[in-house]
């Protein structure tokens, strides 16, 4: 997986799990603010589980609803 830095331009490579220590709390957050996003849809069904769908398209869902100075470019 290829993470580049909004700020610096800069870019490393890590393995999923590399990615999921240093990232932690970043991937947290931008699980939640997904979840809450889906809730507050009228669409919205209950028995779904917004954490699967959150990591089916993982490189969007990071980049677009978390905080994070990196982005992943590429997996």
């Amino acid at each position: 997986m290829i993470l580049k830095n909004k700020r610096t331009q800069e870019r490393i490579q890590l393995s999923y799990t590399e990615f999921q220590a240093r990232f932690a709390q970043n991937i947290q957050t931008a699980l939640e603010s997904y979840i809450r996003t889906e809730n507050a849809k009228p669409s919205f069904k209950a028995n779904k589980t917004p954490e699967s769908d959150f990591y089916f398209d993982l490189q969007w869902n990071f980049n677009h609803f978390g905080n994070s100075a990196w982005c992943i470019e590429r997996l």
